[in-house]
């Protein structure tokens, strides 16, 4: 029985022969994506190696290769992984105040910004695989679609936005929505580096302020007539 294996019996308090194994497999796989989280952020991606995680985790490198493919595999889980728990999260808040579009984006913002403990880590993590990335295309990609599920939701937030207050934005609904994202990731690259130079709140009080500046530039959505050409009176037959 590994270390994290005898963690989790300990905690559930039943003998671990009980778990299923499909069960047995996704705490194989939380276990590995969260001494993963740590190795990263400590050594850096090129640094970090598949053997180091596996030993954070108590398994065996066979252990990881049987659920990732490789190190980049790895990464990309923990990002898609990290961003599903934003998004689980920023739904649970988005409940609580269904009516109001607008506070859901700068709850988002909120939670986007304040998840990690270690801002300096996390940011210079992401900036390192980032650049990775850049020079791998097969990986770019990949980092890619996991980016536009995030835009997607936001973009949809902001639509919804203007929808319920009966007006076009002054803006595509997707370039706002990556305004909204370049405010997250801007503080939190300035968070990284000086963590007091940016209040906890800030995020929220900045997408606040650029959507009441979007609000007043907004205009009232245009009524599509039922027929084109049609002006006032019918429509003109052809002979």
């Amino acid at each position: 029985m590994t270390r994290a294996e005898e963690r989790d019996s300990r905690h559930w308090g039943v003998p671990l022969e009980r778990l299923t194994p499909d069960k047995r497999r996704a705490m194989t796989r939380a276990h590995l994506l969260a001494a993963a989280a740590e190795v990263f952020a400590e050594r850096g991606y090129h640094a970090a190696t598949l053997d180091q995680i596996a030993e954070a985790a108590g398994f065996s490198k066979g252990a990881v290769y049987s659920n990732f493919a490789s190190k980049d595999d790895l990464f990309l889980a923990l990002i898609q992984e990290r961003s599903e728990a934003i998004v689980t999260e920023y739904a649970a808040l988005a409940e609580t105040e269904p009516s109001d579009p607008a506070a859901q984006i700068s709850a988002f913002a909120d939670v986007y910004l304040r998840r990690d403990a270690d801002l300096t880590k996390e940011w210079a993590l992401q900036a390192e695989f980032d650049l990775w990335a850049l020079r791998n295309p097969d990986v770019q990609q990949r980092l890619v679609e996991g980016s536009r599920a995030v835009r997607a939701l936001v973009t949809d937030l902001v639509q919804r936005h203007f929808d319920e207050r009966g007006t076009d934005p002054p803006l595509p609904a997707a370039q706002i929505a990556n305004l909204y994202i370049a405010i997250f990731q801007g503080l939190w690259q300035q968070k990284a580096f000086e963590p007091d130079a940016v209040a906890d709140d800030l995020a929220a009080r900045a997408v606040l302020l650029v959507g009441r500046a979007l609000d007043a530039e907004a205009s009232p959505k245009r009524r599509r007539s039922s027929a084109r050409g049609q002006t006032g009176g019918r429509r003109k037959e052809r002979p």
